[in-house]
């Protein structure tokens, strides 16, 4: 009998262990998915300061709102980006280290989801506003 629950408690234990070695995984996964849509706004970021220098010098009596909306775009992407370095930073330090408990993982993959999510619309909607600047300017 002592051996049946010493079997059992050994399955458990392996199955903890799997389960916490796929949420590190998944974590880890997702942390290279954020960064990867990091560096596709990163490089552009100086873009959205130029467009909007150059916005400014096209403006007329006759397109002032739309070039002030359009500006004040590409100053939220580039707020919005600085923003999300900096919260992104706080909750995952360069150094982070995952807990190695499977609850504590998942709470932080949780937030890394939520990172996730925000830094894939904020390059959605930095792609987005450059091409309508681009596309005023032409």
């Amino acid at each position: 009998m002592k051996s049946l629950w010493t079997l059992v408690l050994l399955v458990l234990l392996a199955s903890c262990n799997d389960e916490l070695k796929e949420q590190q995984v998944a974590f880890d996964n997702l942390k290279q998915q954020s960064m990867e849509a990091h560096d596709v706004i990163m490089p552009k970021m100086g873009d959205l300061m130029d467009l909007s220098n150059q916005l400014s010098k096209k403006m007329d009596s006759t397109n002032t709102d739309l070039v002030m909306d359009k500006k004040g775009e590409l100053q939220k992407a580039h707020d919005d980006m600085m923003t999300w370095m900096r919260d992104y930073s706080e909750k995952f330090p360069y150094d982070y280290k995952l807990p190695k408990d499977v609850n504590a993982v998942n709470k932080q993959l949780d937030v890394l989801k939520e990172e996730h999510e925000e830094i894939e619309e904020l390059k959605v909607r930095t792609l987005r506003v450059i091409d309508e600047a681009q596309a005023m300017l032409k």
